[in-house]
């Protein structure tokens, strides 16, 4: 008898030789309750899962199953091209309330939670014992304060893990690189959600922005990046944090704590002990940027049904003890993961910064704003590193990105309001 096959696209936060064999074996329970189905997965990487979706639906052939993620949803959704989660389909509790309006579109629920991050600072102990308390780091003065001294203490010219710079930045025009810094932009003010939802003419520009940008502009200056630096692609900034000790700290999804706490035997290790913490507090307050994914079925999939029942399945506990221990991402269900090992000092940080962090906001043309917001801070930052004031240059490239957002917003598209 000929096998239903189902095909499932994912984007694991860290892909590696034994991505495929993982799955396999996370399945394993789903396979042998449905002994007729194929499944045919399918790794991509963030960097061009967007461009493949969209061929794929081009040509009629999508995935029955995809990780669509959280700043997706609203686009995709737009297009027609995803189902609506079946009514009665179990809904388990979250983490944090955003996460479940992650995957709402206009009241509908158009995916599953499956599997969240937020932005943090993760830093090496090994700077901090004995020099400064965690607390001292909980503000923006403190933690410039603090970079301050290490950036002048540091060793420029080599890479010395006993002087290491302080902080690893990209400056790159990807949408890491807004991922990263739109926390201190939001601790700054910055009211993002507000203003798109209004329609307002200004958004980077806008006078809510200016405090974040002027934080950042001095935390380069201190931080001693320079144009060489801030090109560095953000997978080789992880491995000069990680393997080389080039930096006291990195921004971004803290995977590698994660993994490293449940599977103390992990193939790729960081040399140096190190941390999680919050983004430093701002004149807004403590903040971050919130994500993740869900798990969506194509509305054109012929085999919906199956493919919902294998959703269920990947965000069951039975398949996130699996998956956890390769990819390093957190489950965006309660239970299970969060049950076992909850009560550890460092799942107890990230998750508080997962329940304060907010979510990009639910815009069917995000996945193009995205794109321009990161390449315009990406602009200002070379501005910056390249000696310009944010007076000089910094705002007309702000006001030059807002011109472009709204000749987006106003497209053919239909006008669709969104709640800050």
């Amino acid at each position: 008898m000929a096998k239903d096959t189902l095909k499932v696209w994912i984007m694991p936060t860290q892909v590696g030789s034994r991505t495929g064999k993982l799955f396999t074996r996370a399945v394993a329970a789903f396979r042998k309750a449905h002994p007729a189905v194929n499944l045919e997965l399918r790794v991509l990487p963030w960097s061009n899962a967007w461009a493949e979706l969209m061929r794929a639906y081009k040509r009629g052939d999508p995935p029955d199953l995809v990780q669509v993620g959280s700043t997706w949803m609203g686009t995709l959704t737009h297009l027609g091209h995803l189902a609506p989660v079946p009514d009665g389909l179990e809904s388990r509790a979250t983490v944090a309330p955003w996460i479940d309006e992650c995957v709402q579109v206009n009241g509908k629920r158009m995916a599953l939670p499956w599997v969240v991050e937020c932005s943090g600072l993760i830093a090496r102990s090994d700077i901090l014992d004995g020099v400064v308390r965690e607390s001292d780091l909980s503000t923006w003065e403190g933690f410039l304060s603090f970079c301050r001294v290490l950036g002048e203490n540091a060793n420029k010219q080599e890479i010395d893990p006993r002087r290491p710079l302080p902080v690893g930045i990209t400056c790159r025009p990807e949408p890491v690189t807004l991922h990263n810094l739109a926390p201190w932009l939001l601790t700054g003010g910055w009211k993002l959600g507000e203003l798109l939802a209004s329609e307002s003419p200004l958004v980077l520009s806008h006078p809510s922005a200016r405090a974040g940008l002027e934080y950042l502009s001095e935390l380069l200056r201190v931080n001693r990046t320079d144009e060489d630096s801030g090109a560095i692609q953000p997978y080789r900034l992880a491995m000069d944090f990680y393997q080389e000790g080039r930096f006291a700290f990195l921004i971004g999804n803290p995977w590698m704590i994660v993994r490293n706490l449940i599977d103390p035997t992990a193939s790729v290790e960081s040399r140096w002990p190190v941390t999680f913490l919050p983004i430093p507090a701002g004149p807004a307050g403590s903040a971050t940027r919130g994500g993740g994914s869900g798990l969506a079925v194509s509305a054109k999939s012929p085999r919906q049904e199956l493919a919902w029942k294998l959703a269920r399945h990947m965000c069951g506990s039975t398949f996130m003890d699996v998956w956890c221990q390769s990819s390093g991402d957190v489950p965006a269900h309660l239970g299970g993961f969060w049950s076992r090992h909850g009560d550890h000092p460092e799942l107890q940080k990230i998750r508080h910064a997962l329940e304060a962090a907010r979510n990009y906001p639910p815009h069917p043309m995000w996945a193009t704003l995205e794109r321009v917001l990161a390449r315009g801070l990406s602009d200002i930052l070379w501005s910056l590193l390249a000696g310009d004031s944010l007076d000089e240059n910094g705002m007309a490239i702000a006001s030059t990105v807002d011109e472009e957002i709204q000749s987006i917003l106003q497209t053919g598209w239909d006008r669709v309001k969104v709640k800050p």
